[in-house]
């Protein structure tokens, strides 16, 4: 073998190993594109969150909290959690979560309502009957309004409300605010409590989360007005 073929067949060499490396590094590249492409990614929505100290359904007050969804990505419910941080009289910090379809029943003490003990309603419902029909049922579970359930897709234009339209159509005392079920499940103490701190002007901090991908859909402070 001469000197110039000794010098060829190491480049040779160098070469072939170069363009392994270099196909090696495409493949790699080509299957992370692809599991990076099929992640799934967050929907993207403006909602808009209210807490009221007292309010008026007719006959009758009670305090509650609504979620609207102003525009962007139709969300679903089962896919959300949302948090609330809330300091009360005595400083002490009380957080509340919801998760999943969760009911809570009425109280048969309210004149006038049929949302008693034997009947449920969502924590949180879409406020749409003609889409879904009423959302008290006789049942703890599976209604389609529900936060929480399948078919509850919250759309642009959607609401999501406590149930303190239905605690009653009479109250005890004219002046008296009625407990909502709905609310206080989410925040996790009774709201007209006396020293509960609930009042217009405390601060509730609410977080939503879209919880397949983990990302923030909302995360402010809200006044309760």
């Amino acid at each position: 073998m001469g000197k110039t073929e000794e010098g060829v067949s190491p480049v040779v060499g160098v070469m072939l190993m170069l363009s392994v490396t270099v196909i090696i590094a495409a493949i790699v590249s080509a299957a992370a594109g692809g599991f990076s492409g099929t992640r799934d990614k967050a929907p993207s929505a403006i909602l808009d969150v209210h807490f009221y100290e007292n309010r008026s359904y007719g006959s009758f007050s009670a305090p509650s909290m609504t979620i609207g969804h102003i525009s962007g990505s139709p969300l679903q419910t089962k896919d959300l959690s949302i948090t609330t941080y809330f300091t009360n009289a005595s400083g002490q910090m009380i957080k509340g979560y919801l998760i999943g379809e969760k009911a809570v029943p009425g109280n048969d003490s309210w004149t006038g309502s049929n949302f008693n003990s034997n009947t449920y309603s969502g924590v949180l419902f879409i406020n749409d009957q003609d889409r879904f029909g009423p959302p008290l049922q006789s049942s703890g579970t599976g209604y389609e309004s529900w936060f929480g359930n399948a078919s509850a897709v919250l759309m642009p234009g959607d609401v999501l409300v406590t149930p303190a339209q239905f605690c009653s159509s009479v109250p005890p005392v004219p002046s008296e605010s009625h407990i909502n079920p709905g609310l206080n499940y989410i925040l996790n103490f009774d709201t007209t409590a006396g020293g509960s701190g609930y009042q217009a002007g405390a601060i509730i901090t609410v977080r939503i989360v879209h919880i397949p991908t983990g990302q923030v859909i909302f995360d402010k402070d809200v006044v309760v007005e």
